[in-house]
């Protein structure tokens, strides 16, 4: 239950498949938060045998920060060599083909679009263009 009291705690989802969290149920993998990467947590765990529930707050998924998502997959140019988010922003990019060739969401590929209109922005493009190119 949620505490009506409080006004800005909303009511549970209403919809056909949500139902209130059961701390009683034995869970093998909570996932806190319905967006873009529980979703993707979820999906991926879904391929095996495993008790599995996410948690949502809001009355749907894809509510939070991942529905104000511009949409666009990084190439991987504009971060540091060598971290992990230029590690995992590659490998992240390469996925979205195989992707959508399974679940069909209609993406493509339509490149990036970076201008330089002065020495010091020619200066740092290059920069960018060679992160991009240690980065893959």
């Amino acid at each position: 239950t949620y505490p009506k009291d409080q006004p800005n705690c909303d009511p549970p989802a209403t919809h056909a498949h949500a139902r209130e969290f059961d701390p009683n149920i034995l869970h093998d993998v909570l996932i806190i938060g319905g967006g873009c990467i529980g979703g993707s947590i979820a999906r991926e765990l879904s391929r095996y045998s495993l008790k599995t529930t996410l948690l949502e707050r809001d009355d749907d998924v894809t509510q939070g920060a991942t529905k104000a998502n511009s949409g666009i997959v990084h190439s991987g140019y504009d971060d540091k060599p060598g971290s992990l988010q230029a590690k995992f922003c590659w490998k992240g990019n390469q996925t979205f083909s195989s992707l959508d060739k399974e679940l069909k969401f209609g993406f493509k590929r339509n490149g990036s679009l970076v201008l330089a209109t002065s020495d010091a922005d020619i200066e740092h493009l290059n920069h960018l263009y060679q992160q991009g190119s240690e980065n893959g």
